[in-house]
């Protein structure tokens, strides 16, 4: 009798300390989460420095909420915004390694160029989107008008 309350006892104790790691595995990835959209929500709001910290934290965690070529996206996409072109390339460049159809980043970093100068470059990741996802698309149309007005 006594091995069999022992017994119960053991396994109810493993038991809850799987079920403890997993929700706190659970939570962790929900925080991934809400840390993504604090930090688009900085970027909304120009706090570029701000975003880029948060952002940064973000480059070594795992989510459904976003993927790793989203966060080096948006990094490139602050850096940008702060005029820290070299470290916008740099996440762009990661961000398309990662996903080289990344909509996002093909378009932020043809504006890039485009902030730059370098209006061939910006072409070419228009061309790109064209092939992507034609000319309906707002991505397209997002960096056709960058293109054209400046």
């Amino acid at each position: 009798m006594k091995i069999k309350i022992l017994t119960v006892i053991f396994f109810l104790f493993i038991t809850s300390l799987f079920a403890a790691g997993s929700s706190s595995d659970d939570s962790a990835k929900t925080n991934y989460g809400k840390d993504y959209k604090s930090a688009i929500k900085l970027i909304r709001s120009k706090d570029y420095d701000k975003a880029i910290r948060k952002l940064k934290t973000l480059t070594t965690a795992s989510s459904t909420d976003f993927t790793k070529a989203d966060v080096y996206n948006e990094l490139g996409f602050a850096y940008r915004k702060s005029e820290d072109f070299d470290n916008a390339a740099k996440y762009y460049k990661k961000a398309l390694e990662l996903d080289p159809e990344h909509l996002g980043a093909i378009e932020y970093q043809g504006e890039m160029y485009v902030d730059l100068g370098q209006k061939e470059n910006a072409l070419n990741n228009l061309a790109l989107l064209k092939k992507l996802v034609g000319e309906n698309n707002s991505y397209y149309k997002e960096l056709n008008n960058y293109i054209s007005n400046n």
